[in-house]
């Protein structure tokens, strides 16, 4: 499935839209700096009922979110390879818990088969994105 976003607010409203809906354990983003990836999560942890505030996790590597689920918000930005996953607790998933994955292409050879891939590419005008959603089960 592909979304045309045309605003931040656009994006927030797609991730507040999946969170309502998403039954998963792991949504992987991938894209660019300033893709919108960041606010994706913020839309849906807003749609899971969390009201604090929601940054990007890039010098701390996880965030831990209490919302109606617990969520894990991890930026693999600065990460490579196996044990730095593992000394961030990357494979230590709680269970009924949802993680939210930015940077998933540094990280892609650990990713579970099963999880949600979301893909944030820049659009003609400043603030369009192109966001295409990818099923498990699309090749």
């Amino acid at each position: 499935m592909i979304v045309y976003s045309h605003s931040e607010e656009e994006t927030k409203e797609l991730g507040r839209s999946l969170a309502q809906r998403f039954q998963g354990e792991m949504i992987c983003l991938f894209g660019e700096m300033g893709c919108g990836k960041t606010e994706f999560v913020k839309g849906f942890l807003s749609g899971l009922g969390y009201r604090g505030d929601v940054t990007s996790p890039t010098f701390a590597l996880c965030h831990r979110y209490e919302a109606d689920k617990t969520v894990y918000h991890y930026d693999l930005y600065r990460l490579s390879g196996y044990d730095d996953l593992y000394s961030i607790g990357f494979f230590d998933g709680e269970p009924g818990s949802v993680s939210l994955v930015e940077w998933s292409e540094n990280a892609e050879e650990y990713l579970p088969e099963g999880a949600l891939r979301i893909y944030f590419e820049y659009g003609d005008g400043i603030e369009d994105r192109i966001i295409r959603i990818q099923e498990a089960d699309e090749t």
